[in-house]
């Protein structure tokens, strides 16, 4: 049990790294603390899935689809919003976060609140630890978060 707990919360631990270091890393090249970055990152999960289940694109061109869609909204958010009050840190604040709870609020608004979504596995297959058995998938998204964290170190 110690054993699963430790293996899979260094897994979600280092996905939550990685949206950690992307908001840092915007917050440092245009030194706005935007709020919206965590609806920007749910947006791309909501894309990759309505890809996969309504438009029935392979799941890598549906991954890619939907980095390009989070660029353009990121680029969409910097010049109808941000731009507007750069320099100014309570109203980048209040806006980003706003902004935020107004893009959550539209998942709500179309019925995405309380489903429970499922995606395709990408890598199928599992190893154990012990008696702790772990799928590829999560440990691929492991190595590649330990990998990010230290080429950004």
């Amino acid at each position: 049990m110690l054993l699963g707990t430790l293996i899979y919360g260094f897994i979600n631990s280092a996905i939550l790294a990685l949206l950690a270091m992307g908001f840092n890393l915007t917050f440092g090249i245009s030194g706005v603390a935007n709020f919206a970055y965590g609806a920007v990152y749910i947006f791309s999960g909501f894309t990759v899935w309505i890809m996969l289940n309504a438009a029935g694109v392979p799941y890598l061109f549906a991954v890619i689809i939907s980095i390009f869609a989070a660029g353009a909204l990121g680029i969409l958010i910097y010049y109808v919003i941000i731009i507007r009050i750069k320099g100014m840190p309570l109203s980048e604040v209040m806006a980003t976060f706003g902004l935020g709870l107004a893009i959550m609020e539209l998942f709500r608004y179309f019925n995405f609140v309380g489903y429970k979504y499922k995606l395709p596995v990408f890598f199928d297959g599992s190893f154990s630890i012990g008696d702790v058995y772990v799928d590829y998938q999560r440990l691929i998204i492991g190595v590649i978060a330990v990998c990010l964290t230290l080429s950004l170190y």
